[in-house]
């Protein structure tokens, strides 16, 4: 047979295409923040939209920065635009509570009935030593 078998290499390109597809859009999603630490255990995934406080006023749906005024338009925007997807919100350690309080209540105002907060985990020390 003097012909080349394609179909393997088709395969393998195909899984590979299909890898890169799923991994992508997380990667391209995070915006960096100092997370609070917590041992209390977390969601395992973070599908859904990613509501970041990162300064006084710096908001990020996702990845677009938005003004605190201009907030609720533009959540509601991406919430019509991606569904009834789970509403994540991250702020950075050094942002005051009130803050990241203010953009919860914006969150719970437009119909949201359930936000989970992110955290980022530590191991709990054993007691006794």
């Amino acid at each position: 047979m003097s012909e080349i078998n394609v179909t393997p290499l088709v395969d393998v390109m195909l899984v590979l295409l299909i890898i890169f597809m799923i991994t992508a859009p997380a990667l391209l999603q995070q915006v960096e923040v100092n997370l609070p630490k917590s041992t209390v255990g977390q969601a395992e995934g973070k599908e859904g939209l990613v509501i970041t406080v990162k300064g006084i006023d710096e908001i990020f749906i996702d990845k677009e920065k938005v003004s605190l005024k201009d907030f609720d338009a533009r959540f509601a925007a991406a919430r019509t635009r991606l569904g009834d997807r789970v509403v994540f919100l991250q702020g950075d350690e050094q942002v005051p509570y009130g803050r990241v309080m203010e953009v919860a209540d914006r969150i719970k105002g437009a119909g949201v009935d359930k936000v989970g907060l992110v955290v980022e985990g530590v191991q709990e020390k054993t007691k006794g030593r």
